[in-house]
């Protein structure tokens, strides 16, 4: 092994060998082929925890996770198998740190069994850092990963070397006034309180302060119970409009600002944080897009249908309205499709102004529209807003400069049936009463049991 240091063309004694050794920011294990530990030394409390006392005897295999054991096997297989110094990896292992929770590690082999002063197999372990998750993260973020869960893991593996920092990433509300912030970590301060992260939104610099003592100080005062020294505000852009979609707020237990090996990782976690805002941002577009009626911007038939079915899955009895537009076809043969598109749009303008909050609008398909009042309304309630349908659009629509159509409106009503009636079936019995409505003349609405006239 001496051999493997050397200072001026000289092999470093051995004492000074165990020294570099014990310096490295990694663990180094000398196993036979079975996995059986010979020796351990170097960064042994950053892998695991264990003193080489405890080690030493052991099988390498006891301390990786189950589904890793099959991993380190076949490292040590092929390693005893290849040339002399030859280094075999890197393979990705997880272990069981002593005190319980599961981490990883990058394991190297050398074959060092033909050597008659080592017989054996270097197993060199690189204690788990930010850089070996990141990927992961990426992968969960196009797999469609919430953002909550990206930030959350991205603020964890911050805590790996080479950053080891503490922090949390704050997200506006949908009201633009209120930050919620992931993870919720009672002891970094943070919001509510007033602080550093309250000037991040409008910038597109990150706002550092190297001491404590530059903070205002109920925040000061806090950083001081839990050891911190310094603090940094990044903003997460979107895009390039310059403005943060997001904020990461890094605190450290060091004054000034991160060095230049920290500040990479910290570069990387924002970059990822951006692009996973982006992604969930196209995501819900996409999804927005599925279920939304391009020419209206109402909801579309495939939305009312799921909204209808979560109202009966849930035991509630609603009540749809369906609605047609009357002579809608006329408008179409005579002034052509960008007339009958128009009036279309007014229309479900005219629809959404004389819906309550509660009500869901959506347009099924052509000239038809639905309306679906969930939970439990009365028949009461429900003519009132067939009423208000009829009336608004009995108005004339402009359909071009100086031109008008004369248009209206007849609606079918399913209410009062049973709970868990399924919701095609209770589409059905109000397209069967919209179609006796107008069977009576049009310009009115019909229950599916009883009919009743404006």
């Amino acid at each position: 092994m001496a051999r493997l240091f050397s200072m001026a063309g000289r092999p470093l004694a051995p004492a000074s060998l165990e020294r570099v050794v014990e310096s490295l920011p990694a663990a180094l294990l000398l196993v036979d082929a079975n996995g059986k530990i010979l020796g351990a030394s170097g960064a042994l409390g950053q892998i695991g925890g264990r003193r080489s006392s405890q080690l030493v005897g052991s099988n390498l295999l006891e301390y990786v996770d189950d589904a890793d054991r099959s991993v380190v096997v076949e490292l040590l297989r092929v390693t005893a198998g290849s040339a002399e110094d030859e280094i075999v990896g890197p393979a990705r292992v997880s272990y069981l740190d002593v005190d319980g929770p599961r981490r990883s590690t990058e394991a190297w082999g050398i074959n060092r069994t033909r050597d008659p002063g080592i017989k054996g197999i270097l197993v060199l372990l690189l204690p788990e850092s930010a850089y070996d998750r990141f990927d992961e993260i990426l992968m969960n973020v196009v797999a469609g990963a919430p953002l909550e869960q990206t930030f959350g893991t991205l603020v964890q593996v911050l805590r790996f070397p080479p950053s080891r920092v503490e922090g949390f990433v704050l997200m506006p509300g949908g009201d633009d006034r209120t930050l919620s912030r992931v993870p919720e970590l009672a002891e970094v301060p943070g919001p509510p309180t007033a602080g550093p992260w309250d000037e991040v939104w409008e910038t597109t610099l990150p706002h550092v302060h190297r001491r404590r003592a530059e903070l205002p100080d109920p925040v000061r005062e806090a950083a001081a119970r839990v050891g911190f020294e310094s603090v940094t505000c990044y903003p997460v852009r979107r895009g390039v409009d310059g403005r943060a979609s997001a904020a990461l707020v890094v605190w450290s237990r060091v004054p000034e600002p991160p060095p230049l090996d920290v500040q990479l990782a910290i570069d990387r976690a924002i970059a990822i944080a951006a692009l996973a805002i982006s992604h969930a941002s196209v995501q819900e577009g996409l999804k927005d897009a599925a279920l939304r009626d391009p020419l209206t911007g109402l909801g579309n038939r495939r939305s009312f249908f799921e909204a209808l079915e979560a109202e009966v899955d849930a035991g509630h009895q609603p009540a749809v309205l369906y609605i047609d537009l009357d002579g809608f076809k006329a408008v179409n043969d005579s002034l052509g499709h960008l007339a009958g598109d128009a009036v279309l749009r007014v229309a479900a303008r005219r629809l959404v102004s004389v819906m309550r909050p509660t009500d869901e609008l959506a347009r099924i398909g052509g000239d038809e529209f639905a309306v679906l009042c969930s939970g439990k309304v009365s028949r009461t309630q429900v003519a009132a807003i067939a009423k208000r349908i009829v009336e608004q659009l009995n108005h004339p629509i402009s359909v071009a400069e100086g031109q008008t159509v004369e248009s209206g409106a007849s609606v079918g009503i399913a209410v009062d049936l049973p709970p868990r009636t399924p919701a095609d079936a209770i589409i059905g019995h109000a397209d069967r009463a919209l179609y006796r409505a107008k069977a009576l003349g049009r310009g009115r609405w019909s229950f599916a049991e009883v009919e009743q006239q404006p």
